[in-house]
């Protein structure tokens, strides 16, 4: 039988809503890691992750989520139902032609892991820094008026209340800090406003270690209502999840701390389920200080799902 994704434009050509922006590494492999950028980032944040997952001889995809690598426009008209949506359309096309399918994600991203596995047979989820709450030592003071702002703000003047990230941008890594600082520059930032807003598709920058942190630097009231509902329904359904699953979450999150890794943790049902808090690094743990660690760990993780597996009755790859 045929693999579903020989080559990575047959993988854009095949996947339903694939975007340019999304990243395929295709190792011919019988199982796919499908890892999913957390709300308002990109691919790239997870791109470190997937090559080390992919040199040991696993496929692996990186989705966009609907309204990113695109302009603001875009992303304000998108919502959670459509990453939600967006999410399983692709991992139910992955399960029709993967043997095994493994799904991670960073921050948002972890949430939609967590939820597709309640609706889509899995094989194992990797919950990276997940968000319920926003209780990180930098946290700004500002989030503490979310609740009046969505519950007393007609939903047209959401589009005009925002906050913009700021340092130290959920890495710790100093170099990497300053060049997510220099991306940050007012003129840089405005230069990329105005592109984004006129909806222009931005080319993905060579420089990838400021792209893989920045994203949208901005937060709309908006997109921060979206992310709240989001919140309360995989909170709702987390005592679903009952797929193997590996949680990691860093001591010293600057954004959300550790008690959202806890949450999960205690919540789901899996049978087999892990918390590992890391030393050393802030929220982006894919690509901070600590990210090869958390590759081994992630590697690990996947071994041993597949191999709960490799004596149980597979269906073939499907062509």
């Amino acid at each position: 039988m045929s693999h579903p994704f020989e080559t990575k434009e047959a993988a854009l050509a095949r996947m339903p809503g694939a975007r340019r922006t999304d990243l395929f590494m295709p190792a011919q492999s019988s199982t796919l890691v499908y890892l999913i950028h957390g709300v308002t980032g990109t691919p790239l944040e997870m791109k470190y992750l997937a090559l080390k997952l992919s040199r040991q001889g696993r496929d692996v995809y990186l989705p966009t989520l609907p309204g990113h690598c695109l302009g603001l426009r875009d992303m304000l008209r998108s919502d959670e139902e459509d990453w939600l949506r967006h999410v399983q359309m692709q991992l139910a096309f992955c399960r029709e032609h993967y043997q095994r399918l493994i799904v991670g994600g960073l921050s948002a991203g972890a949430l939609f892991a967590l939820e597709a596995s309640t609706a889509i047979p899995l094989d194992g989820v990797v919950v990276l820094s997940p968000t319920f709450f926003y209780d990180g030592w930098n946290s700004p003071w500002t989030l503490s008026l979310l609740p009046f702002g969505i519950k007393r703000l007609p939903a047209f003047l959401q589009y005009f209340f925002f906050h913009i990230d700021g340092y130290p941008y959920g890495i710790k890594e100093p170099a990497l800090q300053s060049r997510i600082r220099e991306a940050y520059h007012p003129l840089y930032r405005l230069r990329a406003f105005l592109r984004r807003f006129r909806s222009e598709t931005p080319r993905l920058p060579q420089r990838s270690n400021s792209t893989e942190a920045v994203g949208y630097p901005i937060f709309f009231l908006k997109t921060l209502a979206d992310l709240d509902r989001l919140y309360e329904k995989v909170k709702g359904n987390l005592h679903r999840v009952t797929a193997p699953t590996l949680i990691l979450q860093s001591r010293e999150d600057d954004f959300t701390g550790p008690r959202n890794a806890e949450l999960v943790y205690r919540t789901i049902r899996s049978a087999d389920k892990r918390l590992v808090l890391l030393d050393d690094c802030y929220h982006v743990i894919t690509i901070d200080k600590q990210r090869d660690l958390v590759a081994e760990e992630v590697s690990k993780f996947i071994e041993s799902c597949v191999g709960l597996f490799e004596d149980s009755e597979m269906p073939a790859l499907r062509s």
